[in-house]
């Protein structure tokens, strides 16, 4: 139950008994007992070759330790004499020992003991006992209080107490421990300790002395409080302040990242954390480039050392006889030196790709070939066998024993090699740990644009739902006629024009207005308007656009622009996710063959989305299902224009508070009224 490292001492004590100066060690133990660190020195005093008896020191030192000195009997008494040595046996004895006959679960009992370390053990007692409520208490009412006053006195003064930085990070030792256990701050009935908590983080985000390694456990497990306590809101904040200490690639932080991206309500806080992982996957970005710096001086090396084989002179005769870049076609009455020399740079292809141009391959390509000519340098220089870099089976066991006694017997040469060896093993290292974070970071980042976009529909549906057809608001005016509403639609309608790719199949018209017999309509507006929630929402949306002519204004208010624009996205959704398979089965998954045949497949993981609201994505995903052309180029071109709606939705920072100006609600309207009129066309009917 207790920390592994709870025992181990910041200070070597052992190493000061060895020199002659005992006054000194025998204060400095002191010392560390006064200030509270009670188990780091009894780690000293518990040693087998550590007998404070045996050390001679004046009288006054004696009479100056005496804490030391009561403790050094504990210790012989409670440890030596009885041969428990685990922290687990003698933490109750030394709880006694430090405050007294005390209930340790009042945590509101006074205590005497003094120093900036007074409450570890106190603690340290509680998590032994599996007391996590007390512990938490104890952490919000006395320890976080504790350090934040010294804190904001070092800030003050300037002037850090000499122990502090060890009590800090045993306190926060012990604080992690128990932040990790899956128990609510409610379970204390106080809010000391959360409250105290983030006090306390700041200043440890902020001490210059803190490392790095504790400001992260702290800021990770900070956030999966939030998390757990679905005080999503707090989280986001938190993220947003504390991103550099919070790593998505962290499994807890993954976990809890997922579940805030889920629960973030606003399109503006999904943009947001959006932004801080696109600046994570950023890094990768910048680290492909270390690589061409890289690949060039290994090209430059490898290019030096095949140099350096083919000027060998015997080797130089050889290839003189046969001619540049002439291949072998056997081993008798060839040197060594230019058969190896073949194999490798001739056979394997290793020469033709050095002088090849890299600068045109991909950042995937390079990685390769640095990988390729790595182990080239090791079939060089380590004698490892051929096979590394050639493709045949019986090339397992041939060595190129020539080539590595000669270049090893180069110190200039060897000295360069380990150089270039050595850069590419950490490039390696590096390029791993910074890859697969931006593996996680790509994954979340794809499910914060997911989020923005269902969140898009979410608010113009809640817009219609709570505002629109609420009878307290009256956005809508209460003239609205649909019938005049079917006129402008009509004009709106016939005025957005579409690229040529689309032909205009309602030449004929459709008999009516809507079946009535007022003015010919295309017949594709009215194949649109089959579907009630659409022709509502396009009436509406027109009617709220055109309701300002009737109040005698020049042109909508924000209200009325906003509202108009919100009924067109809710047609939208209702056109692809209505006609979408996928929608209807969220966990399908598509291929399509080159005949252009689409069939399903069914998703191995067996996990459905999370809620409903996940099936926009879904459809827009699929939407090849019901698209009448199923072409590669064709899917993606709906798809693009799906998806510069919704960009431009994000750009205006579109959600159920948003209020339109006239710029902003007149580009939306148009991008709005162009998406229906073309996915009417590319939509299966």
């Amino acid at each position: 139950m207790l920390p592994a490292n709870i025992g181990q001492a910041g200070d070597n004590a052992l190493s000061i008994a060895a020199s002659s100066n005992k006054g000194t060690l025998i204060r400095y133990l002191n010392d560390q007992v006064e200030d509270g660190f009670y188990t780091l020195v009894i780690d000293s005093l518990k040693d087998s070759n550590f007998d404070l008896s045996t050390m001679t020191v004046d009288d006054e030192v004696r009479a100056q330790c005496t804490k030391l000195y009561e403790l050094a009997e504990f210790v012989d008494f409670n440890i030596k004499a009885t041969g428990h040595y685990a922290i687990e046996e003698w933490i109750e004895p030394l709880f006694r020992f430090v405050y007294g006959d005390i209930d340790p679960t009042d945590i509101d009992t006074p205590v005497s003991a003094t120093g900036v370390y007074r409450y570890s053990v106190w603690l340290l007692y509680l998590l032994q006992l599996e007391k996590i409520p007390e512990c938490m208490k104890l952490i919000g009412d006395k320890i976080a209080p504790l350090l934040i006053n010294i804190s904001y006195q070092i800030l003050e003064d300037d002037d850090r107490p000499k122990n502090f930085d060890k009590a800090l990070l045993g306190y926060l030792d012990l604080i992690n421990v128990v932040m990790e256990m899956d128990i609510s701050a409610d379970d204390i009935g106080s809010d000391s300790y959360i409250n105290n908590l983030e006090v306390l983080y700041d200043y440890v985000i902020e001490d210059a002395h803190a490392p790095n390694d504790y400001k992260i456990q702290l800021s990770i497990n900070l956030f999966s409080i939030y998390i757990a306590n679905k005080q999503y809101e707090k989280a986001f904040q938190f993220y947003g302040l504390n991103a550099e200490y919070i790593p998505i690639d962290n499994l807890s932080v993954y976990s809890n990242f997922k579940e805030l991206i889920k629960n973030v309500t606003s399109t503006e806080a999904a943009k947001i954390l959006s932004s801080k992982v696109a600046s994570e996957i950023s890094k990768q970005e910048v680290y492909n480039k270390r690589i061409d710096s890289l690949l060039n001086e290994t090209c430059a090396f490898t290019k030096k050392v095949y140099q350096a084989i083919e000027n060998e002179p015997e080797v130089k005769k050889v290839l003189q006889t046969l001619g540049s870049g002439a291949q072998l076609s056997g081993r008798q009455n060839i040197p060594e030196g230019a058969y190896e020399y073949n194999k490798l740079f001739i056979e394997c292809g290793i020469k033709a790709y050095v002088n090849s141009d890299i600068t045109q391959k991909s950042y995937e390509e390079k990685y390769e070939s640095l990988e390729i000519l790595s182990k080239a340098l090791n079939v060089l220089f380590e004698g490892y066998s051929l096979y590394e870099v050639s493709n045949k089976i019986e090339d397992q066991y041939i060595e190129l024993t020539w080539c590595c006694n000669f270049l090893n017997a180069n110190p200039a040469m060897l000295k360069a090699f380990f150089s270039v060896k050595e850069k590419i093993k950490v490039f390696d290292v590096r390029k791993k740990s910074i890859v697969e974070k931006n593996n996680k970071n790509k994954e979340v980042y794809s499910m914060l644009d997911n989020r923005q976009k269902i969140l898009l529909f979410m608010a113009a549906e809640d817009m219609v739902v709570n505002g629109l057809n609420s009878t307290k608001k009256m956005v809508l005016a209460s003239s609205y006629d649909i019938n005049t509403a079917k006129k402008y639609l009509h004009d709106t309608y016939v005025r957005t024009t579409l690229p040529e790719k689309y032909k205009e199949e309602n030449e004929q018209g459709g008999g009516g207005l809507f079946g009535k017999k007022q003015q010919a309509m295309p017949a594709d507006l009215v194949s649109l308007c089959k579907a009630a929630v659409v022709e509502e929402m396009l009436c509406k949306s027109e009617f709220l656009y055109h309701q300002h002519t009737l109040k005698g204004l020049d042109k909508p208010t924000a209200e009325e622009m906003t509202y108009s624009v919100a009924c067109l996205i809710k047609c939208i959704n209702h056109m692809i996710n209505k006609k979408s398979k996928a929608a209807a089965a969220p966990n399908k998954k598509v291929i399509i063959t080159k005949t252009g045949k689409v069939i399903e497949l069914n998703d191995e993981s067996g996990q459905a989305p999370d809620k409903q609201e996940s099936g926009i994505i879904e459809a827009i995903e699929n939407i090849v299902v019901q698209l009448k052309d199923k072409s590669e180029s064709n899917v993606k071109y709906v798809k693009d224009y799906i998806e510069d709606l919704l960009n431009t939705l994000m750009k205006y920072n579109w959600d159920m508070n948003v209020q339109l100006d006239e710029f902003s609600g007149e580009e939306l309207r148009n991008k709005a009224f162009t998406v229906i009129k073309k996915l009417n066309y590319d939509l299966l009917r």
